[in-house]
């Protein structure tokens, strides 16, 4: 017995030294912003799902969702204030009060893991939007996950082998501050301290722990931002970024724009231990299970792309300033 207290001492203590490793304060490579990534080359998204750097891209113009595996009462509605380009785009609505389902959504699972992967997409929240957060998630994810492991895993802690997830959500734990909350990336990542992940806010602030300077865990190079609180009844450009760090190095990055602004970058992270472990899913979905969240909740979702470069916000008009129809219409 004392053999196996001590062993699971060192367990501890190993992670905590982990956590506590000296970030890597190498020079950060400059982000790009606005309108220099791939959106721009393909005015109203024309086409842009061929391009090479594309991974995945959904824009619900055939009345349905292009990813592998979607859940819930999803629809595709054509209301013109409720759709950002073309005609439909994806609605998920949690009905409250009452036992309907926790969430929807969808996953969609790449052939080929990612080092780097950017995901872009266009949200819109309700205007009589009331989220409480605990128990409630909503926006867009990258993650990655080893052979065998399923796309949800809810209180299993990341250990560098098995899983790392990045989600773009909210944060709103009472009436003081405006709903939906303020955005952070939620993540699982190895030297997580709490069982649930952690969210990290653009200032850097984190939760549930706050003990420490951002400095401690994204280094000297980290760059404090306003928190931002994402407006209701507005569709908003939302882009999300996720770089796997060289095992054994902390080189990952995480990093956000709000309509082609870069509104958070976290870097010297440590997402994996190997190789193999590279970002091969992402999804989107609105989810709660917190009993304040007593009211309807409707988010919208339009124009998604994941590519392994930045992709920007979607250009409307060309050079010659015409709007591109896409093909066939």
């Amino acid at each position: 017995m004392r053999y196996l207290l001590t062993l699971a001492l060192l367990f501890c203590l190993s992670r905590a030294i982990a956590a506590e490793a000296p970030a890597d304060n190498a020079p950060l490579a400059p982000l790009p912003e606005g309108d220099a990534g791939l959106a721009a080359k393909y005015p109203g998204d024309v086409n842009i799902a061929k391009d090479p750097a594309v991974v995945f891209a959904d824009d619900f113009e055939n009345g349905k969702t292009n990813a592998i595996n979607a859940w819930g009462e999803i629809t595709y509605p054509e209301a013109a204030e409720n759709v950002h380009g073309g005609k439909r785009s994806m609605e998920l609505k949690l009905v409250r009060p009452g036992p309907q389902a926790a969430g929807l959504g969808y996953y969609q699972h790449l052939k080929a893991g990612c080092e780097t992967l950017f995901l872009r997409y266009y949200a819109k929240y309700a205007k009589d939007t009331d989220l409480f957060h605990g128990g409630t998630h909503n926006g867009g994810s990258i993650f990655a996950r080893a052979e065998g492991q399923p796309d949800a895993k809810p209180g299993i802690p990341a250990d560098g082998k098995n899983e790392y997830t990045v989600l773009l959500d909210t944060w709103r734990s009472d009436t003081k501050t405006a709903s939906p909350g303020s955005l952070a990336t939620y993540v699982y990542h190895p030297e997580q301290r709490h069982q649930w992940g952690e969210h990290f806010f653009p200032n850097g602030r984190l939760l549930p722990y706050t003990e420490k300077k951002p400095e401690f865990f994204f280094g000297k190079q980290f760059k404090a931002r306003p928190e931002m609180i994402p407006p209701l009844d507005a569709w908003v450009c939302y882009e999300l970024m996720v770089k796997a760090n060289t095992p054994g190095k902390r080189d990952g990055r995480i990093a956000f724009w709000i309509d082609g602004k870069l509104a958070a970058d976290f870097p010297n992270l440590r997402l994996r231990d190997v190789p193999e472990l590279k970002a091969n899913r992402l999804g989107l979905g609105l989810y709660t299970q917190n009993d304040q969240v007593n009211k309807t909740v409707t988010m919208w979702y339009d124009d998604i792309v994941a590519a392994t470069t930045y992709i920007g916000p979607r250009v409307d008009k060309d050079k010659k300033g015409a709007t591109p129809k896409p093909p066939g219409k």
